[in-house]
């Protein structure tokens, strides 16, 4: 099994939803033993944004006019079996740098012709153009720094409903990603990982996560009164708190 893991954060080994995707990673190399994976930072490779010309479905199907670390990326997706997007929540979207590259994707679905879909039921629309992508597993993994992630990942689980056709791909979300990065929690920080990685071997076993172990996933790390104390102690005092000093990067 190879696998490519994207890190769509800014904050790169800093990043709270890295730190889930290594925990889920875990879990599979676990359980697969000659497992390869190829860990990429978003952030730091040039990926020009799309600029809708559409060239890619109509002169030269398939191919991008712009040539940036896109063309090495779609070759590393094309020869790994298990695609990991890793990336925070960004005001209830992707950052952008993670954005960009799904954008610039685009060239491998074959082009809209008004059949194959219901835009009425936001049921898939477009047709893989290779048909070894429908033999990849995609795998979302992602953090955000609210309480609970109910109400959260909408936007982003219609986008890929789309995208992808819904129920072909994985979606691994955690709550509370700030608290990940508190020094003073890592024992309960290194516990909750745990269920992650637990999640990785099942995927491993069986290419996908059941829903009774996503309910488990869904579990916060903290208690309420916890939780609000402390995120209100960071907004607070910009000197204390688990999302870093005041001025540091987030």
């Amino acid at each position: 099994m190879k696998i490519l893991l994207l890190n769509g954060s800014m904050r790169g080994d800093r990043s709270s939803s890295i730190k889930v995707a290594h925990a889920f990673v875990r879990g599979i190399t676990g359980t697969v033993p000659d497992a390869e994976v190829t860990e990429v930072l978003l952030r730091d490779k040039k990926i020009e944004h799309c600029l809708g010309c559409l060239s890619c479905w109509k002169n030269d199907r398939g191919k991008c006019i712009i040539h940036d670390d896109m063309d090495e990326l779609r070759d590393l997706v094309m020869a790994n079996d298990v695609i990991i997007e890793s990336f925070p929540l960004y005001f209830f979207g992707q950052p952008s740098k993670m954005k960009a590259f799904v954008d610039r994707m685009i060239s491998y679905v074959s082009e809209y012709r008004g059949v194959g879909g219901n835009e009425e039921s936001g049921s898939f629309l477009h047709k893989m153009r290779y048909p070894e992508l429908m033999q990849k597993k995609l795998v979302l993994v992602s953090s955000c720094g609210y309480e609970k992630t109910e109400g959260c990942y909408g936007p982003i689980k219609q986008q890929y409903d789309i995208i992808c056709g819904e129920g072909n791909y994985t979606l691994i979300t955690a709550s509370q990603g700030g608290m990940l990065a508190e020094e003073t929690l890592q024992g309960k920080v290194d516990k909750y990982l745990v269920k992650f990685t637990e999640a990785g071997a099942e995927f491993a076993r069986t290419g996908r996560v059941s829903e009774e172990t996503l309910s488990k996933l869904a579990v916060p790390m903290l208690g309420h009164n916890t939780f609000e104390r402390l995120i209100n102690l960071n907004w607070d005092d910009p000197n204390v708190g688990p999302y870093g000093r005041k001025g540091q990067a987030q």
